[in-house]
């Protein structure tokens, strides 16, 4: 069997060998990952496109760390998934790949790679130190197109630097940028298209859709903004006052999700959403129901961006239900960072605590006492 691989190994190896001018290959892809070159093997092509395992049987492949750079270096008994270091063999020159994988072939037909228990490093002192200057040479490169950006990038936002000067390095680092920064007061989507779902938005330009985010700090449903960059579950809700075309809630208790799994709940007061699917019901009924959370311009005092309700779905006459007090919430805010702070959250699948019951209640104590007396000392 040991035969047969490396005789397998070799001939995909002539052929490495004769299209180095391609650069290297290994031999495997799936779903945009791996490090077979489909420039080489075609066959490729289909595990980077259509997200299929497509693997070629071998017995070594060269650009495994520890065969690479010799015994100490990578594990070769982990595989190629785990210690691979083709992207180094990417800044070799098509005739040092060529000279490489020579001599991988030679040192596998003569069996040295029988027992891989010490290896010696394929990769010559010369070839170690080219690839290093490769790679600073790269990183000069990305430097110095990462700084030309950013003065690009400070030009464009200078109205905004100017009105916020606190935020300028948020300004020079993703001005213009497809992502959603999240900062202390509140997050910024600087994603030039992320206006265009904003009801009330169709005719901001960027540096107002910027503005407006920055302005609608701690002026939103804080609750409602948590649903929509998360998962919202259910809403329920005790109908206050009804007109032709919409009614309202007193308040609106949430259930959601976060995208690690954990369940949160929430509420927002005084609430107004289209009467529509509502229509049976009466002032009074409580009612449970999911619905869609949408962003929406609001103008009753300046330009802000809020979040609500609609499109209900599921509506259902419930009995009278609980509400999270503000201590409820103070308290699952205390959960929420202590799950984030703590030092085995790596090894928690924050379903079931590996602190036991008394050890996770006294530090719930401890940071609930904490908070209550800085919040006692701020209002002094």
């Amino acid at each position: 069997m040991k035969t047969e691989k490396q005789k397998v190994t070799i001939e995909l190896l002539e052929i490495m060998i004769q299209e180095t001018d391609k650069g290297p290959s290994g031999f495997w892809t799936d779903d945009y990952e791996g490090c077979g070159n489909p420039n080489i093997f075609p066959e490729f092509e289909e595990g980077l496109k259509r997200g299929k395992l497509v693997q070629k049987e071998h017995y070594l492949c060269p650009w495994n760390t520890a065969i690479m750079f010799g015994e100490g270096h990578g594990n070769i008994h982990t595989g190629c998934y785990h210690s691979c270091s083709i992207d180094k063999a990417k800044y070799l020159s098509s005739s040092m790949l060529k000279d490489v994988l020579l001599r991988f072939k030679s040192r596998l037909v003569k069996g040295e790679y029988d027992c891989t228990d010490n290896l010696r490093q394929l990769l010559t002192v010369n070839e170690i130190d080219y690839i290093e200057r490769q790679i600073k040479i790269q990183q000069q490169i990305e430097d110095k197109k990462r700084q030309e950006q950013r003065e690009t990038r400070y030009k464009k936002a200078s109205a905004l630097i100017q009105k916020y000067p606190e935020y300028a390095e948020l300004f020079g680092t993703y001005y213009g940028e497809k992502i959603i920064v999240q900062t202390y007061d509140g997050n910024i989507d600087f994603d030039p298209l992320g206006y265009l779902d904003i009801v009330g938005a169709n005719r901001f330009t960027y540096d107002e859709y910027i503005d407006v985010q920055i302005r609608s700090f701690h002026k939103t449903r804080g609750w409602f903004a948590i649903c929509y960059y998360n998962i919202p579950l259910s809403f329920k809700g005790k109908i206050e006052r009804k007109t032709k075309d919409n009614i309202c809630f007193k308040r609106i208790m949430v259930d959601g999700m976060y995208s690690d799994g954990i369940c949160f709940e929430g509420k927002e007061e005084h609430v107004w959403m289209s009467i529509t699917g509502f229509e049976e019901y009466d002032i009074g009924d409580a009612v449970s129901f999911f619905a869609e959370v949408y962003r929406y311009v609001k103008t009753s005092n300046g330009k802000q961006i809020d979040y609500s309700l609609r499109n209900p779905q599921s509506i259902q006459k419930i009995d009278a239900y609980t509400l999270p007090t503000d201590e409820d919430l103070k308290k699952q805010a205390v959960n929420e960072i202590i799950c984030e702070t703590c030092y085995l959250s790596e090894h928690c699948n924050r379903g079931v605590c590996l602190f036991s019951k008394e050890t996770k209640k006294n530090i719930q104590n401890q940071m609930y006492d904490s908070l209550k007396d800085a919040n006692e000392n701020t209002m002094c």
